[in-house]
């Protein structure tokens, strides 16, 4: 499993009249966390297409528990916890100053090359990172 956090205050702008994050933000925070997390290992998103492979968002739940406020500094937690294949499944977690659960949920994500936007398996130079992170057998 390989496991990464990201802290991030929310903005003015990402907020409505009443100070509360709007609901579209919570996408935007978790492609925070996933832009760190895959950065923290070596492969930020425009190295991995100078590489020829792009990471399309194939899907995303979100599970909304407590509002965030202007103001507070969020912890998103990025989990990887299965070995990348033809997908890369990123379960996020955020949560307030307080440590409260503010939102929980998931992005899919396939592989793509970027010459012909075809799908493709994960590459050799994801997986090598990644394996790392996983017993043998899984």
């Amino acid at each position: 499993m390989y496991i990464s956090e990201t802290i991030l205050e929310v903005r003015y702008y990402e907020t409505d009249l009443m100070g509360i994050v709007h609901h579209s933000n919570y996408i935007r925070y978790f492609e925070c966390g996933r832009s760190d997390a895959l950065a923290n290992l070596g492969l930020p998103i425009h190295e991995i297409e100078k590489l020829g492979i792009m990471m399309p968002v194939v899907s995303v739940t979100c599970d909304y528990k407590l509002p965030a406020k202007l103001g507070d500094k969020l912890r998103i937690v990025s989990t990887v916890n299965e070995l990348p294949k033809a997908r890369m499944i990123i379960d996020t977690v955020i949560y307030n100053q307080e440590g409260n659960t503010v939102c929980a949920g998931s992005v899919t994500l396939g592989f793509i090359h970027v010459n012909n936007r075809r799908p493709t398996r994960a590459p050799s130079f994801i997986i090598d990172i990644f394996a790392k992170y996983y017993k043998e057998n899984d």
